[in-house]
């Protein structure tokens, strides 16, 4: 992919945008604002509450729902948004970003709930959560084949360049046997 392609990909070009990350801490201290003036929760947890809200839904937008709706050829079909975002090069400032908030909502959870042991459990539990898909080892690794693509996620054969022999019909398996010899 050219850097042409990657300043095209709309779906994740938002993401660098001017006011981006300002409107993402402004939504964090509103819905713990909300979850806080509601009494619904105790102050304590008014921070757990919202560190899993906040890990529940960047998991299923960042990591779990693949594609581009912008994408005509197919380029980002295998890709979940955070794979997309600055065309996978990791350690960007945006991707630290994303690595810190889930961090700081962690800390602020246990904090404000004096480490109580319960309270750490979940948040940290949270934070692992939102962390793990999100370092470079884990690009494009679909851990026991949950949410894999069928016919673009499926196993290479690196050494032989190829798709696994089981995946052939048996008249290409012969076409390649007569090749080889």
């Amino acid at each position: 992919m050219s850097e042409v392609d990657y300043l095209q990909n709309k779906n994740a070009n938002w993401i660098d945008g001017t006011g981006t990350k300002l409107c993402y801490g402004i939504f964090l201290f509103l819905l713990w604002s909300f979850l806080h003036l509601s009494r619904w929760f105790t102050p304590e947890d008014c921070w757990t509450v919202t560190n899993v809200l906040h890990t529940v839904s960047t998991f299923f937008f960042f990591h779990w729902i693949k594609g581009s709706p912008e994408d005509a050829q197919g380029d980002y079909s295998a890709l979940t948004l955070y794979e997309q975002i600055d065309a996978g090069v990791p350690y960007t400032t945006t991707k630290k970003f994303l690595m810190t908030v889930p961090a700081v909502l962690c800390y602020m959870s246990c904090h404000t709930a004096d480490y109580k042991i319960s309270v750490i459990i979940i948040n940290v539990g949270m934070f692992c959560i939102c962390l793990i898909p999100k370092v470079p080892e884990m690009h494009r690794v679909r851990l026991f084949g949950v949410n894999t693509s069928v016919g673009i996620d499926d196993p290479v054969d690196i050494a032989a360049n190829r798709r696994p022999s089981s995946t052939r019909s048996p008249r290409a398996s012969a076409r390649l046997a007569q090749k080889r010899r």
